[in-house]
């Protein structure tokens, strides 16, 4: 089974490298220009963000963790990016859209880990490693897959409801893989941040 899967993978690959190039390559840009980003705050801006991270993380200590509520958050900003890629790929003029959303998540992800690793060196590589990375090896491929199922359905020409209900089905697995990474940021890194609490103090 997982030999065929494996190799249709790669066929549709073969078939569709411009696609793949293209979503990876807006990825890999916004991921790096969340990074530059961050280098280009001013010690202001950055001293802001460290600060707001330390009444955070010294709020957390000694309250009981609301799972349901970090669910139910991560789970709705993750459906309402979903539900744009998949709404501007029923259009043909969609593809730049789905671009610019694949593009806002790689920079969410650069200036996160960015910022981390710039204003807290050691221990801001080891958080990241731990705590963000973990769920981010399920996000990562997913939004690029998503991005590549919606940018090819935005190219083509007939979307008849058979086709679209195709496209959505395709668009809807990935959304439940995702949600790998969502239990994972819900019930596992929260209990991993106390490891770091003396980075933000």
């Amino acid at each position: 089974m997982w030999e065929i899967l494996k190799r249709q993978w790669v066929l549709h690959i073969k078939d569709n490298p411009v696609a793949y190039l293209l979503i990876i390559f807006v990825f890999i840009t916004g991921i790096m220009t969340g990074t530059f980003t961050v280098i280009s705050l001013s010690s202001q801006q950055k001293l802001n963000v460290s600060n707001f991270l330390q009444e955070f993380f010294n709020s957390q200590q000694g309250v009981s963790i609301n799972r349901w509520a970090i669910f139910r958050e991560s789970l709705w900003q993750h459906f309402v990016t979903a539900f744009f890629i998949w709404f501007f790929g029923l259009f043909i003029w969609g593809s730049p859209f789905i671009l610019t959303t694949i593009g806002i998540r790689g920079f969410s992800f650069g200036f996160t880990i960015g910022f981390m690793i710039e204003n807290y060196r050691i221990g801001g590589f080891l958080f990241s490693l731990v705590c963000i990375l973990p769920q981010s090896i399920v996000y990562v491929p997913c939004y690029i897959s998503m991005g590549i199922i919606s940018m090819l359905f935005s190219l083509k020409k007939d979307h008849g409801h058979n086709k679209i209900g195709k496209y959505t089905a395709k668009i809807a697995i990935v959304f439940i893989v995702l949600l790998i990474g969502v239990l994972i940021e819900t019930f596992a890194s929260p209990f991993l941040f106390p490891l770091f609490i003396w980075i933000f103090r």
